[in-house]
């Protein structure tokens, strides 16, 4: 299962989920630019879930990790900017 969503404070959050022994593991990415697959991500953040019963819950906790990462790095847009404008990152 994976799922990118966003913009989250000018970041795109990039989840997938993996089969481990007794459950699913969560891992997430926070990425400036939206990603084409969560799995093949370049991230600002890195993430790993602890395992989970099942993916919806892995996913979610992977999700929820990256955005509390994300709140600790600088915004990747402009206050005054229109909102959902990216500042570029150069």
């Amino acid at each position: 299962m994976h799922r990118i969503t966003g913009p989250y404070r000018g970041y795109f959050v990039a989840a997938y989920t993996v089969q481990a022994k007794g459950g699913f593991v969560g891992y997430g990415k926070a990425c400036v630019t939206r990603p084409v697959a969560a799995w093949r991500a370049k991230g600002q953040a890195d993430v790993i879930s602890s395992l989970y019963g099942n993916e919806l819950q892995a996913l979610v906790a992977a999700e929820h990790k990256v955005r509390l990462e994300i709140d600790q790095l600088p915004p990747s847009w402009a206050p005054f900017t229109a909102p959902g404008s990216l500042v570029d990152s150069r």
